[in-house]
């Protein structure tokens, strides 16, 4: 079962627009106004940890600050 939410989050949070949406409309920091959303690009969740070891996030944006 949790997977299969897990794939409805997966989803969800693929499109930048939803990001931009989730971000404004319930982080009430003062930083968020300070975020280019036209800058916001997905960045690869694959990675080799200092431990050497092979890890697979979900995703992950990038977005301008300041």
């Amino acid at each position: 079962m949790a997977n299969h939410h897990d794939h409805s989050y997966k989803l969800l949070f693929s499109h930048p627009e939803m990001v931009r949406d989730l971000l404004t409309g319930f982080v009430k920091e003062d930083w968020v106004t300070q975020l280019d959303f036209s800058t916001l690009e997905k960045v690869s969740g694959s990675y080799v940890t200092d431990e050497l070891r092979d890890r697979e996030d979900d995703i992950i944006w990038r977005v301008r600050w300041g």
